[in-house]
């Protein structure tokens, strides 16, 4: 009964809101009000963090912060090319698309999974991962591993959670 006096009094939308399947303030996020993030403009960086060896698989979070003072939107899809010493693209790989708030106290990340050794490895030196075209590219990172690499996945980008 009370439902519907709701429904009679405040319509479809409010009853929604009492019903808690959305909030007003849901729609208002800062998410919407963030610029779009640029490495250069955001002063961006990007960090190898602690990997997870399960086996012969390591997922491998990289993380995105800032070394500026305001909050940006990162969006798109995290683009991936292992590098040699000679700074030779060895290897492309693309993950899905995501984003996540950067900024003071916000982190973003995304995952590199893959197994050692295989049948055609990889010895990478370097990793230069691109966001997208209108963010930019993220200077060259050292590979953190010795090891050789196969069955590269990338992950999309979301929010920091550890």
């Amino acid at each position: 009964m009370k439902l519907s006096t709701t429904l009679a009094m405040t319509g479809v939308a409010g009853a929604i809101a009492v019903a808690g399947l959305a909030a007003p303030a849901q729609a208002a996020t800062p998410v919407a009000k963030a610029p779009a993030c640029s490495v250069a403009k955001n002063r961006l960086v990007l960090q190898f963090a602690h990997g997870y060896p399960e086996g012969k698989k390591i997922d491998q979070p990289l993380s995105i912060s800032t070394k500026g003072k305001k909050t940006c939107l990162l969006i798109g899809r995290p683009v991936v090319r292992l590098l040699n010493k000679k700074h030779k693209v060895i290897g492309v790989y693309r993950g899905a698309k995501g984003q996540a708030l950067v900024g003071p106290g916000r982190e973003a990340v995304f995952h590199l999974a893959f197994t050692t050794g295989g049948k055609h490895p990889v010895h990478p030196a370097y990793v230069r991962v691109t966001v997208s075209p209108k963010a930019g590219t993220f200077a060259s990172v050292k590979w953190n591993s010795n090891t050789p690499s196969s069955k590269i996945k990338v992950g999309a980008i979301k929010p920091w959670l550890d």
